[in-house]
């Protein structure tokens, strides 16, 4: 057997049980779920009910906007309408940070089991 052949059964061998260990996420809705397991998950259901009321916020503040009957009124529904609305952004720009930082502390906890193993299997064969 080469080396090329024994790298790949190896990987194979310890890819298998890494990925047991590992849940995959695919798609948006299991990622941001995820979100509210763990240490923050009551500020991320406080954060997501401050999301839902600036949305609401920036509703309204719209159709104040649009329904506005002086140019000081509609001056003063637009700031309000598009403060909301940015907070709404920053909110939204929090939880796909707290998104990426789950998924690469997956990853990097992957990759510790990994060389845990390969540390182990090297230790073995000496």
């Amino acid at each position: 057997m080469n080396i090329d052949e024994r790298i790949r059964n190896e990987l194979e061998a310890q890819g298998s049980a890494v990925d047991e260990l590992s849940v995959e996420e695919k798609g948006l809705f299991p990622m941001l779920f995820r979100i509210f397991t763990g240490g923050l998950a009551r500020w991320a259901a406080f954060a997501m009910a401050l999301t839902l009321a600036f949305v609401g916020l920036t509703v309204w503040c719209g159709y104040e906007f649009f329904t506005a009957a002086s140019v000081d009124d509609r001056v003063f529904w637009g700031v309000l309408a598009v403060v909301a609305f940015h907070a709404v952004s920053m909110f939204k720009m929090w939880f796909f940070m707290e998104m990426n930082r789950h998924s690469v502390t997956r990853e990097v906890k992957r990759v510790e089991i990994a060389l845990a193993r390969l540390d182990k299997d090297r230790t073995q064969q000496q």
